[in-house]
């Protein structure tokens, strides 16, 4: 059994759109009865529709949706969608891939776009009793020139994202890792999640928790 945990996370998905649908955003607003009958099967109710009451512009307009089973949520404004989940159960990935497919299939149905760039990023802390990850993180620089550390931090920056690693200070014999990676607006939800999982394992084999075929240690 694999001693690596993953105690906190965090899911951040936005969905940019080059013009605002200003003229979709009416009385009675027509995304919470689109929505609210796509998610009533999840449990979703009119209680879990919100509108943002602090808004000190029309940038800051925006609906929230609160996906309480999937331990998620959904915000649209006037030019974006964003998709977040805080510390989901990642046994269920699959029904929160899926879910929000569909509601960003929705949303680009009503506003008739699709949208112009999309972002993700996504952030965890994960330990292990087995691994050392400061030790792992030492071989990756030339200890030689920057010195002794408890902890080497890894910023790797690529054209379509970055990695970022650094010591956890909230837990443990534990790393944090920050993953974000760009797409293009056609990109859909199962390819978004295959590359961000491409990302973690990549994370996850620099820390040495993960072996090449792939196994956790």
């Amino acid at each position: 059994m694999s001693a690596t945990t993953i105690p906190e996370s965090f899911l951040e998905h936005r969905q940019s759109f080059t013009s605002p649908w200003i003229d979709r955003w009416t009385v009675p607003n027509p995304f919470v009865s689109a929505l609210h009958q796509l998610l009533k099967e999840l449990g979703v109710e009119m209680a879990d529709f919100s509108f943002n009451k602090e808004a000190s512009s029309l940038g800051d307009v925006f609906l929230n949706i609160a996906l309480r089973k999937l331990d998620a949520a959904v915000k649209i404004g006037l030019d974006f969608v964003t998709f977040s989940a805080a510390n989901p159960d990642w046994a269920e990935a699959s029904r929160l891939i899926s879910t929000f497919e569909q509601v960003a299939r929705v949303v680009c149905g009503m506003v008739e776009a699709t949208p112009a760039s999309q972002q993700s990023t996504l952030a965890l802390h994960v330990r292990s009793d087995t691994v050392d990850v400061a030790a792992a993180t030492a071989a990756l620089v030339r200890k030689d020139m920057v010195g002794e550390a408890v902890f080497y931090g890894v910023s790797l920056h690529r054209s379509a994202g970055t990695v970022i690693i650094d010591k956890s200070v909230k837990y443990e014999r534990a790393a944090f890792v920050r993953l974000q990676r760009r797409f293009v607006g056609e990109d859909l939800f199962p390819y978004i999640a295959a590359k961000l999982y491409e990302d973690e394992v990549f994370a996850f084999r620099l820390l040495g928790l993960m072996d090449e075929r792939g196994v956790s240690r």
